[in-house]
This record gives C-alpha cells, structure tokens and sequence, in this order.
C-alpha cells in the first residue's frame, strides 16, 4: 500500500481531498496533512509518502522548495502539484523536478484527481516489477557466480594439479592474478551454525545475507575475492602486491574487523577467522596452505566467538589424560543438582567443572562425548524414576543438539539450559497429584545407595505401614520398592565399573551389600551377566 501526503494552507482543500478520494478504494494510504511545507517537510521525515500532493504557495517553505528537499530523501517520490490559479512561472521548475501532474484547483475534480492517482499506481507498480526483476537477474548471476566458486575451490582440494597454466586460467575469471601478485589464504567461520541456520531457515538464505555484507565491505578492495568452502566456512584469498617475501606477520586485520563488525550489526551473527601463514604465487602452495587451515577447525573449540587469530597461533596439543577418569565425580555433582532441585547451584556448578575442561583442554569430541553420557545417565535415571515426566527429548535429538556445538562456551550455554529445563520438569512433576511419599522414598534410595535400604526403613521414614506403602509404590510406578533399590544399586554399580578402577569387591561393598555372591545375583537379573564378565569385556575394548 502506497502512502500519501497532502501539503495544503487552503484547509477548505485539504478536507475535500482527504474526505472525497477513495484512499481505501484505490489501495492507498493516507497518512496526514499539513498547512505549509515547513511541517510537511517534518511530517515526511517521520514517515516518508510515495506520493505528495502539494500547494505550490505556501508560507515558510513553497511546494517546489519542499519538492527539491523530499526528492533528496526519496529520489522515487510521485508529485501532484495544486495552484489557484495558471502560475506558468512554476512550470519549469515543476518540469526539472519530475512533477507528475499539475492541477488547477478552480477546475479540480474528484474523478480527476482519481484518474491521477491510478496512473500514478500503475507506474509504481510497473517500476516496483522491474525492480524485482533486476534483483531477482542480479541475484541469478551471483548465485551462479558463488556456484562456480564453489566448485572450483572443491576441485583445487580435491583433484591433483597437473597443469598450473589451466589453474591461472580458472582463477582468473574471478580475479585471482598469480602472473602479478602473490595470494594469503584467510577462512572465516560462522559460530554457531545451527542456531542461525533455524534463525534464517534455509542454508541458502544464511549464506546469501553474509555473502552480501562481505560484497559490500570488499567492494573496494579489488584484491580480495571470496569463495564458499561448505556450509559453515567461506575462503577469503587477499593479495599483496608489494610483498618481498611470502610472511604476512604485516598483514592488516582491519578489512576482518570490518566485517565481523558489519555482519555482527546487521544479521547478528558473530563469525571468526582463522589467518594463513604465508603468502602464495602458485597453486600447489595455496593448496596446502587451505588444507592446512581446514585441519585446525578442531582448535576453535576453546577459542571464543569473534576471534582474528593467525594459524602458528593455535599449536596448543589437547589433553591426552582420559576424561573419563572423573566421570563419576562430576556425575555425582550433577545428579545432586536434580536430586535436590537447587536451580540456584545449576549456574556455579556448571562454571566450575567448565573451567576445569577449559584449563585442561581435553579433545573436543571427547568432552562432547562425556557431556552427551552424563545427560543421557541423568536423563535415563529421572524417566526411570518418574511416571509421570513431560519432559521429552529423543536420544537421536541429544545426541545431534551435544555433537553439533562447535565451540566449549556454546556447550556450557547449552548443558545449562538443558539441565535448567530438566530440573524444572522434575519440580512441574513433584507439584503432581502423584503421592510425594514415591518422590521421599525415591530421593531416599538415591542419596543412601551406599547403605543397606529395606521396606521397614523407609515406610518408618514415611510414617506409613510398610504393606501399605509396597502396595501404594506398586500401583503407582508398576514396579516393587524393592525392586526399584536394586535397580538404582545396579546401574550405580555398572556406572563405576565403565568409569573407575574400583573391583567387584569394592564396589559390592560400597553399595551395601554384605554377600558378593547376593550382589552377583542382582547384577545378572538386570544385565544378563555376572560384574567380573562385564568388567572384563569392558578391558578388551
């Protein structure tokens, strides 16, 4: 709907337009008047028209003068110009600024005034389809552009190189001169992927509205071309001209900080960039040094968002230590957060065991996989423990939502959600009509898994008859109490035997059990083998 300002110190005029023009009718919209073009001029700055229809003699600021500053805001701006009488010394200056129409307002009428207002729809509407079809060609040819691009920089990865010659040929048609100027390789990341990638909902789309921003920023900067390596990393090859030797320690950053700042401010989406070491006057060394680039991906796990670093840079081994060997502890600190629904711990806790991963920079595929077994277990635990849980999430759903973070804060953000969100299912579930003896006694067995826990004990707890309480236990988990202590003992008890070093002894002695041979008995009811198998075939992998 296109938007209309009339402009007018005749208030007799203002009102016959404004109440007899179909505005509605003729699909436009009528956003005010004013009595002189002073005000016009502040009106039209707070809400810019596509169509003006002014007076020409209006104090403070005539309508040709408001017509020249409005066209300066909105070069696209239709005009109407109304006079009392014949003022032909207005008319060229009317003819220079493109005034569509010129009325009298002894002879106006309506029907003129509409049949007016219609050719100017139609050639809006004819400007505005042209424009679309300009877009969408130029659109057409960049993705096309960016296709061949793309292909390219996959073939030089991937195919040998026999013939430099027909190499130089191929980059050149997209600027790249390796006759004249030596080329630095450049690969800038998109953090957080996923989560812009739902933002934008189309791979297309993401990439399209960065692509743009850089275009605009290196539009100067005719030694700087960019390609699509794949779906989250773009290559930037800049040249240097003047380069004695092939070192970029020189290089200036500022076209990088440029476009994180503009791609930051526009689509608010943080990018990092990860500099090559050397400057390249052949294809075979450009070659090596992308590939060399693409092997540090790794290394940004630790780094944060919106980094300019160099590749000599990030050297720094992962841990070789096993993470696993604290897996007990920290599941332990985790699962007392659930067990005493402390939301207000969830925030030190996670900082804390976090900045233990971060000083010790274990493998990030490695921390993924310890952060995915601990939400599994917890979440595991809490289902088996609650019948009534509206909390959902496939394993399939965790498992990609853990494996896709690419950076260590992102995984933090993420655990600490997560576990705000399971805590706060847990207390939705306790507030349930479901008797809060089931929720005492459960929270009882986990916390004393390392006692002997029997039905007397917890129906004394309870204050309830121990028949009664078995009876109420049953109906409402379809499992027996004790049954369920065993349960929890067991899968403590294969917890430790997966994690630490503890022996079957140890570990039967920890949870209570004064007979092995018992304890042996309960672990092969849930697991179908004896503890010292399972352990056994556990050292064979």
């Amino acid at each position: 709907m296109y938007k209309v300002l009339l402009a007018d110190d005749d208030y007799p005029v203002i009102e016959f337009l404004r109440q007899e023009i179909p505005w509605d009718e003729l699909n436009l919209q009528f956003i005010g008047y004013a009595e002189d073009g002073l005000s016009a001029l502040a009106k039209a700055q707070e809400e810019m028209p596509d169509i003006l229809i002014t007076d020409i003699g209006m104090p403070g600021m005539n309508g040709i003068e408001l017509i020249q500053h409005l066209k300066q805001l909105n070069p696209k701006m239709r005009t109407v110009i109304l006079s009392c009488h014949d003022e032909f010394q207005y008319t060229r200056q009317a003819v220079k600024l493109h005034v569509q129409d010129y009325v009298l307002k002894e002879s106006m009428e309506i029907e003129e005034m509409v049949d007016i207002l219609n050719k100017l729809l139609v050639q809006m509407d004819e400007e505005q389809n042209e424009t679309r079809r300009n877009q969408g060609m130029l659109l057409s040819f960049k993705q096309n552009q960016d296709t061949l691009k793309e292909k390219l920089i996959s073939k030089l990865l991937h195919a040998p190189i026999f013939d430099e010659a027909e190499w130089h040929r191929e980059f050149d048609k997209f600027g790249i001169d390796f006759s004249t100027k030596k080329y630095f390789s450049v690969i800038c990341y998109i953090n957080q992927y996923d989560k812009q990638l739902k933002r934008f909902q189309s791979e297309e789309v993401l990439v399209y509205a960065i692509s743009n921003i850089i275009d605009e920023i290196l539009h100067n900067n005719q030694d700087a071309v960019c390609f699509r390596l794949g779906s989250k990393e773009l290559l930037f090859l800049f040249a240097g001209t003047r380069m004695t030797g092939n070192q970029v320690t020189d290089f200036d950053k500022k076209p990088l900080q440029d476009i994180q700042s503009a791609i930051h401010k526009y689509i608010k989406i943080d990018v990092s960039f990860i500099m090559g070491e050397h400057y390249s006057s052949n294809i075979k060394v450009l070659k090596r040094e992308i590939n060399v680039l693409m092997e540090l991906s790794l290394q940004r796990f630790y780094l944060p968002d919106r980094v300019v670093i160099r590749m000599e840079q990030l050297t720094v081994p992962f841990a070789r230590e096993d993470i696993f060997q604290y897996y007990s502890e920290v599941s332990d600190a985790f699962g007392k957060l659930l067990l005493d629904e402390a939301v207000e711990l969830i925030d030190e806790t996670i900082s804390e065991w976090f900045r233990f991963f971060i000083e010790h920079r274990f493998h990030p595929e490695e921390l993924k996989s310890f952060i995915l077994r601990l939400v599994m277990d917890q979440y595991v635990k809490v289902r088996s423990s609650a019948q009534y849980f509206d909390f959902e999430m496939s394993k399939e759903l965790l498992h990609q939502a853990v494996l896709s973070v690419e950076s260590v804060y992102e995984l933090e953000v993420w655990l600490n959600l997560f576990w705000k969100s399971l805590l706060e299912s847990i207390s939705t579930m306790s507030k349930r009509s479901r008797r809060m003896e089931i929720i005492k006694a459960q929270k009882y067995v986990l916390t004393h898994l390392d006692q002997k826990i029997t039905l007397e004990e917890v129906s004394e707890l309870l204050h309830l008859n121990p028949a009664y309480f078995s009876r109420l236990y049953k109906k409402e988990t379809q499992e027996s109490f004790i049954g369920y202590v065993t349960r929890m003992k067991m899968e403590k008890a294969k917890e430790w035997l997966e994690t630490t070093n503890k022996t079957v002894e140890e570990i039967s002695v920890q949870l209570g059990y004064e007979n092995k041979s018992y304890f042996n008995k309960c672990f092969k009811s849930i697991y179908n083998m004896p503890p010292s198998l399972m352990q056994q075939n556990l050292g064979l992998k």
